[in-house]
């Protein structure tokens, strides 16, 4: 059966992730319909998908000779924050109605009565439960009652944050701090010098949503881990694609697979989205790990479809287990054929053959000023010297 991707990313307190752009909102609106382009990646030609804007007629073709993309796009540019929410300003869920099974990035109110509408509630998650899975105050509760490795963490307000977080860092050299909530990385910090202080308290001063930040010990992690799942509505988690996570700090810079999942990650993500399928989760689950030593710690759970996903569903595509993700910069307007230029047109994915470079946020591009690509390859040295023919030509 085909599907209707309505792949709207609700970032309402997440300005701090595009630090490139300056906080207007109606830029800051564009930015987040603009990513909705990524879901081509996820598309077959059967599907539909909505997007504000019509993608570039060579880079859609491009994907569709490589068994991703459709045709069958539906130009829903409205005037909210999001695409859901524009979405239920017009017919479109009414004609889709019984013709299509719906696939969201995230499972909010909007998506909720879009699902009504389409007769297919039974596919999607509750938005409380979404909301809920997203904080955490979530993960504290379920390491305690999963009794599962927890850092040591203080909790602060967002109007007292400054002196109990020095008297912490007196204490312990370096923090992590993270918000109740975090969007793409935003919300989190690291704190190595008093001076950090009155930067980061400028930052959470302008979130009206966050009141409550945790402070932990900075850990020396040795690896992160995402691992994600897909629950469909009879509650049974399927195992969509896991990778390891290229940081920089707190910064997150891409994604890497073809290396084995450590048994004491994969142990703890299976038990963990089975609870969670359990009360309720349904649709793209991901969860981030992180481990320290000998010890395997739960760093976030996202009700939601992750960064990776439409990475890791081209993977699937094109049969690819190796692959990694990255960002170059580009000058505003950069189009797909500037890219084919850049890296050599024998160098851009092959489906047939398994490996090359995938490009997408095109329209997101031109707002944050950097472009994702993915590179695929048999063998981890062939993804390397993909991505380093791109960065060599920037």
């Amino acid at each position: 059966m085909s599907r209707l991707f309505i792949p709207a990313v609700h970032l309402p307190h997440g300005r701090e992730v595009f630090k490139p752009l300056p906080y207007r909102a109606s830029q800051f609106r564009r930015v987040l319909k603009a990513y909705a382009e990524r879901a081509l990646l996820q598309c077959s030609t059967e599907d539909a998908i909505v997007l504000a804007a019509t993608p570039e007629t060579d880079y859609l073709r491009f994907l569709m000779d490589n068994g991703m993309g459709t045709e069958r796009i539906i130009l829903c540019p409205g005037a909210s924050g999001n695409l859901a929410a524009d979405v239920l300003g017009t017919d479109i869920a009414g004609q889709f109605k019984g013709g299509g099974v719906p696939n969201f990035y995230i499972h909010l109110e909007e998506e909720w009565e879009i699902a009504e509408t389409l007769g297919a509630r039974q596919m999607v998650m509750h938005p409380a439960l979404a909301r809920m899975f997203n904080t955490a105050y979530f993960l504290l509760r379920l390491e305690e009652d999963m009794a599962i490795p927890a850092p040591p963490r203080a909790q602060v307000r967002s109007s007292r944050f400054a002196e109990p977080v020095r008297e912490l860092l007196k204490e312990h050299g370096k923090l992590f701090v993270r918000g109740n909530e975090s969007c793409g990385g935003s919300q989190t910090f690291t704190v190595e010098h008093d001076e950090d202080i009155p930067a980061i308290v400028r930052i959470i001063g302008r979130n009206r949503i966050i009141t409550r930040y945790f402070v932990s010990p900075f850990l020396a992690i040795d690896e992160s881990w995402n691992v994600q799942y897909a629950i469909g509505p009879e509650g049974k988690p399927a195992p969509f694609g896991a990778s390891r996570q290229i940081m920089e700090g707190t910064s997150h810079k891409g994604n890497e697979a073809g290396a084995e999942v450590p048994s004491a990650v994969e142990r703890l993500a299976d038990t963990t989205v089975r609870r969670l399928a359990s009360m309720g989760a349904r649709g793209m689950i991901g969860i981030d790990f992180i481990s320290a030593g000998n010890v395997t710690y739960i760093a976030e759970i996202n009700a939601r479809e992750n960064t990776s996903t439409p990475v890791i569903a081209a993977a699937h595509r094109i049969g690819a287990r190796y692959w990694r993700s990255f960002k170059v910069p580009v000058a505003r307007g950069f189009t797909f054929a500037a890219f084919a230029a850049l890296c050599g047109k024998e160098n851009l994915l092959n489906a047939a053959e398994g490996r090359g470079l995938l490009p997408f946020h095109f329209a997101a591009s031109s707002l944050t000023g950097g472009l994702d690509v993915a590179a695929y390859g048999e063998s981890q040295e062939e993804v390397a010297a993909l991505e380093s023919r791109v960065r060599s030509a920037e």
